[in-house]
C-alpha cells in the first residue's frame, strides 16, 4: 500500500512534485521515488509501504521492460502470479507492480478486466504522451484530482493537492450532500475544480483533454438466480469455498498480517476462515468502549477464544479520544461526519504495532442486507401507500408527546413520499433533512445528488431489499466505509484488505436468491448458516451492534468544549456560511436534552474544523 501523486502541467515544477508526494509520507514510509520530464510537463511521485517484494528492485516509479511506460501504483494485485502466466510475462522481480505494468504494455487498458485486487494507479505512455489513471472496481483505493485550464494534478489524498497554490472555493452542492449523508458522494469533492475518480473508471489525459470512462459497472453483473434452481447446502458450500479463496488471496504478504474482529457476523466469519487456513494463531484486534450500550469487545473475546486467535483488545474512553478528535481533520481531509472514524483510526493504530496488513469485514452488511432500515423502509413505504397524510400526522402528534426516543422517531412521518429511501437513509443517520439543509445554508433551492442515484436504482427490476442492497454497495460502501478505512489505516501506515470485496464474491453473492439473505426475519441468513460451522448459535444469532462511537455522550461530557469552540455564534456569523440562528437552535435543543441532534452538531463541528485548517490556514 502506498501513496501516489503526479501532474501534467506547464506551470508546475519538480519541487511541486516533491511537495505533493511528501504530503503522503504516512501512506508510504519505506521509500520514495520520482519521475519528472520537463519537456512533457509531466511528473510522477510515489511513497512506498513495502508489502510484497521488500527489495529496492520493487521501488517505484516502475518502468516497463520496453521502456515505454512508467507506473506509480497504490494497492495489491492478489492474482498477479496468474496474470504473469496468462500474459507470458518473465518478471525481473517478485513484485505485483511489475506484472501490472507488463500486462498493460501487452494489452493496454483492457488488461484491467483480468485484475483481482484493490488499486489506484497512474501510467505514463512516453510514446503517445498520454496519462492513464485507473481505480479498482469498488473504490477501495482513492484517487483525487484537480483540473482547471492546463493544470491536471492527482494524488491519493486531497490534502496533498491542497499543498499547491490553487484556488479553493466551497462546492455548495457537495456541502448539501455532506449535511444530508454525512459524507460527499460520487465524483464530487468539497471544493470546486476538484474531483474523485469514480470506482470502476479510468481517466486519460492527452493533449490537454481529460476523459473519464467506466470499465466496470456492477449493475451489468446483476443476473438473479431463482431459489428453485439452487439447493441451500450447495450454495452454502460454494459460498464458503469462494470466500475462503478471497481470504487466501489476501494473505499474500512478505510482512506480518492480522484481522479486525468486532465479534459480529462479518468480521467473525473472515477470522474463522483466516484461522482455518493457518496452523499458528492469527492476530486479531478489537476496540471497546467504556460506555454501556456501545461495548461489544466481550463478544470479540469470546469469538477469539473459540477460534484460538492471538487477540488484542483496547478500551476507549471519552477522555482518551480527546487528542485524536482535535486532529481528525489532519487525516480526514474532506468533511466527513462519521463518528466511527475514531474507533477505526484507533483499531488501526493498535494493529499497526503488531502487523503491517489487516483484514476487514467491510462489505458483508451491504451484500447480505444486514442493516435495520431495510425493514423500516418496507413499513414506512407501506404506510405511505395506505395513508394520504392524516394517519401520519396523528402518529407524529402522539409520538411527540412520548419522550425523546419517540420524538426523534416522529421525524420519520415528515419524510416526503418521493425519493423515500434517500430521505430515510439520511434520517437513520440522524443527519439534516432536505428542508433543514435549506434553512441551515440559507438556500432557496436545494439539490441532493443522492436522489438521482436512488431513482436510477429504483427503476431496476429488483425487489425493494435488493434495491437497498445495491444502493448501499454503490453509495454507502464506496464513498463512506471505504474512504473511512483507507484514511484511518493509511494514517497509521497499515494496509487493510477486504475479502468480501473480491469481485467474484460480490457478483456471486448479490445474485444469490434473496431468500438466502433474509429468511424468517433473519438478516444475513446464509452468512450466519456458514458461521454456525465455526461458532455456537448464541454468538452467531446475537443482536447486531455495528461499530459506532458514542458521540452524543461525548458531546455532553468530555467533548462539550467542541460545541463552544466551533459553533460559537460570533464565529458562525462572521464566517457567513450558515444561518447562525439555526445553528444556535440545534445547540440549544441538544443541551436541553434532545440528544438525537448529536449528529447534526457533530457534522457542523467537523466541517468547522475542516474549514479552519484547509480554508483559513489555521492547521498545523
Amino acid at each position: 500500500m502506498c501513496g501516489i501523486a503526479g501532474f501534467i502541467s506547464p506551470t508546475l515544477k519538480q519541487e511541486h512534485l516533491h511537495l505533493i508526494t511528501r504530503a503522503l509520507q504516512h501512506r508510504g514510509p519505506d521509500a520514495e521515488g520520482f519521475y519528472f520530464d520537463a519537456a512533457a510537463h509531466v511528473g510522477l511521485g510515489h511513497r512506498r509501504l513495502s508489502i510484497i517484494d521488500l527489495s529496492e528492485a520493487a521501488n517505484q516509479p516502475f518502468y516497463s521492460q520496453d521502456g515505454r511506460y512508467i507506473m506509480i501504483y497504490n494497492g495489491e494485485m492478489y492474482n498477479f502470479k496468474e496474470l504473469a502466466a496468462k500474459y507470458h510475462i518473465q518478471p525481473r522481480t517478485s513484485s505485483d507492480s511489475e506484472i501490472i505494468l507488463e500486462a498493460f504494455a501487452k494489452k493496454g487498458i483492457e488488461c484491467v478486466n483480468d485484475f483481482n485486487g484493490m488499486f489506484a494507479l497512474a501510467i505514463w505512455d512516453k510514446k503517445e504522451e498520454e496519462l492513464f489513471l485507473l481505480r479498482d472496481r469498488f473504490g477501495v483505493k482513492p484517487i483525487v484530482y484537480y483540473h482547471k485550464g492546463t493544470d491536471f494534478v492527482f494524488a491519493s489524498e486531497l490534502k496533498a493537492l491542497l499543498k499547491l497554490p490553487v484556488e479553493k472555493k466551497i462546492n455548495l452542492d457537495a456541502l448539501q450532500d455532506y449535511f444530508f449523508l454525512e459524507y460527499i458522494p460520487d465524483a464530487k469533492c468539497i471544493l470546486d475544480n476538484f474531483y474523485k475518480l469514480p470506482k470502476g473508471h479510468y481517466l486519460t489525459v492527452k493533449k490537454g483533454m481529460v476523459s473519464v470512462r467506466p470499465y466496470y459497472r456492477f449493475t451489468d453483473k446483476i443476473t438473479p438466480r431463482p431459489l428453485a434452481l439452487r439447493k441451500e447446502n450447495e450454495v452454502l458450500d460454494e459460498f464458503e469455498d469462494l470466500l475462503g479463496s478471497a481470504v487466501k488471496y489476501r494473505q499474500i504478504s512478505d510482512v506480518p498480517i492480522g484481522a479486525f474482529l468486532s465479534g459480529g457476523t462479518d468480521s467473525s466469519l473472515i477470522c474463522a476462515l483466516f484461522q482455518k487456513q493457518n496452523t499458528n494463531p492469527v492476530n486479531t484486534f478489537t476496540i471497546g468502549f467504556d460506555i454501556a450500550g456501545y461495548d461489544e469487545s466481550s463478544y470479540a473475546s469470546q469469538v477469539a477464544h473459540i477460534l484460538k486467535t492471538n487477540h488484542s483488545e483496547t478500551h476507549l474512553s471519552g477522555k482518551s479520544s480527546l487528542s485524536f478528535v482535535d486532529n481528525l481533520v489532519n487525516h480526514f481531509d474532506e468533511p466527513f461526519a462519521v463518528p466511527s472514524t475514531i474507533p477505526s483510526y484507533l483499531v488501526c493504530n493498535v494493529a499497526r504495532k503488531n502487523v503491517t496488513v489487516a483484514m476487514s469485514g467491510d462489505g458483508g452488511d451491504e451484500l447480505f442486507m444486514g442493516y435495520g432500515y431495510y425493514n423500516v423502509y418496507r413499513k414506512i413505504k407501506r404506510l405511505f401507500r395506505m395513508d394520504a397524510g392524516l394517519g401520519r400526522y396523528m402518529i407524529k402528534a402522539v409520538f411527540n408527546t412520548m419522550g425523546n426516543r419517540y420524538t426523534r422517531a416522529a421525524r420519520l412521518f415528515d419524510l416526503p413520499s418521493a425519493d423515500l429511501m434517500a430521505h430515510l437513509w439520511s434520517e437513520q443517520q440522524y443527519m439534516f433533512s432536505e428542508k433543514e439543509i435549506g434553512s441551515l445554508l440559507n438556500l432557496s433551492e436545494t439539490h441532493l445528488s443522492i436522489k438521482d442515484s436512488w431513482r436510477k436504482i429504483d427503476c431496476l427490476k429488483l425487489s425493494d431489499f435488493e434495491k437497498i442492497s445495491l444502493f448501499d454497495i454503490e453509495q454507502y460502501l464506496a464513498y463512506n466505509l471505504l474512504y473511512k478505512m483507507d484514511i484511518a489505516s493509511m494514517a497509521n501506515s497499515l494496509e487493510v484488505r477486504n475479502p468480501y470485496l473480491d469481485y467474484r464474491v460480490m457478483e456471486y453473492c448479490f445474485n444469490m436468491p434473496q431468500e438466502l439473505k433474509v429468511k424468517d426475519g433473519t438478516q444475513k441468513y446464509l452468512m450466519k448458516k456458514l458461521l454456525e460451522r465455526y461458532l455456537p448459535n448464541k454468538l452467531v444469532y446475537r443482536k447486531k451492534w455495528g461499530f459506532p462511537a458514542p458521540v452524543g455522550d461525548w458531546l455532553s461530557k468530555e467533548l462539550a468544549y467542541l460545541i463552544d469552540k466551533w459553533l460559537d455564534p460570533g464565529h458562525i456569523k462572521l464566517q457567513g456560511l450558515f444561518n447562525e440562528k439555526r445553528v444556535s437552535y440545534y445547540v440549544n435543543e441538544f443541551r436541553s436534552g434532545k440528544k438525537y441532534h448529536d449528529k447534526r452538531l457533530w457534522s457542523m463541528i467537523i466541517f468547522q474544523m475542516w474549514h479552519s485548517k484547509y480554508m483559513e490556514g489555521n492547521g498545523n
